[in-house]
């Protein structure tokens, strides 16, 4: 799928729970569900993810949603949809099958608790996004990409690590 199509899934999503979504806190879900999907799937979409100075971006799906600025998007809907139909209709079209809907939306529950504010510290403080900025200070522009092999090996260590660390308590 397109990373635009799994954005409007995600915006579908939250407006189905009634919470707001802004593109900044919406590039930083695109990048976990993706990388989420590397560890257990696999890759979900095929765009590039570039290390902007607030953290990962997809160009594509920054350009859809740059109109909405730091405000919430506003999806529209047709007249006779609603948030829970153009999701339903959005997980036809777009194939997404129970595991990949399950993991999806535990991603979304866990990271989109988060204020996109949050998500920010979160992701640079990991190594795929450090990886990507190498060399360059905290506010330099940048549109280097982040390798999935990086976020694929990072996202992986995290689950070992945990497990390690269960299994020593």
């Amino acid at each position: 799928m397109k990373a635009t199509e799994l954005a409007k899934y995600i915006v579908s999503f939250f407006d189905h729970k009634g919470d707001l979504i802004t593109n900044k806190k919406l590039q930083k879900l695109i990048y976990y569900v993706e990388a989420w999907n590397l560890v257990f799937l696999n890759s979900i979409y095929d765009e590039k993810i570039e290390a902007w100075v607030h953290g990962p971006v997809v160009r594509e799906v920054y350009n859809e949603y740059k109109k909405f600025g730091y405000s919430q998007i506003i999806q529209d809907y047709s007249k006779d949809s609603s948030a829970s139909k153009e999701l339903r209709k959005l997980e036809k079209a777009l194939d997404i099958n129970e595991d990949k809907r399950e993991l999806i939306e535990t991603v979304l529950e866990k990271y989109g608790a988060m204020s996109s504010f949050q998500l920010e510290l979160l992701v640079h403080q990991e190594q795929p996004w450090l990886e990507a900025r190498e060399g360059l200070g905290p506010t330099d522009k940048c549109n280097k990409y982040i390798s999935r092999n990086t976020m694929k090996k990072y996202y992986s260590n995290l689950i070992h690590a945990k497990e390690k660390e269960e299994k020593t308590s």
